[in-house]
């Protein structure tokens, strides 16, 4: 089970498993985020290749528009 949410503005908690079945999940719920993001990675027990799409898509994004993607608690 993948569970991703957003706790604070613009910190997100990311917990279960992240593969290509997550991926629209996580897009639709990343999609707005601009400026400062950070993703809290403390619950999250495994990331798949499609995962790591996600995570890379959303730093090139934020990157270009001058904002900062932040990984924290990665296990």
């Amino acid at each position: 089970m993948f569970t991703i949410e957003e706790r604070d503005a613009g910190v997100f908690s990311l917990g279960g498993r992240f593969d290509a079945a997550q991926v629209e999940t996580a897009e639709a719920t990343l999609g707005s985020a601009a400026g400062a993001v950070t993703l809290d990675l403390a619950e999250l027990d495994y990331i798949a290749s499609a995962g790591i799409s996600v995570v890379l898509a959303l730093f090139k994004r934020l990157h270009a528009a001058g904002g900062t993607l932040r990984l924290i608690n990665p296990t």
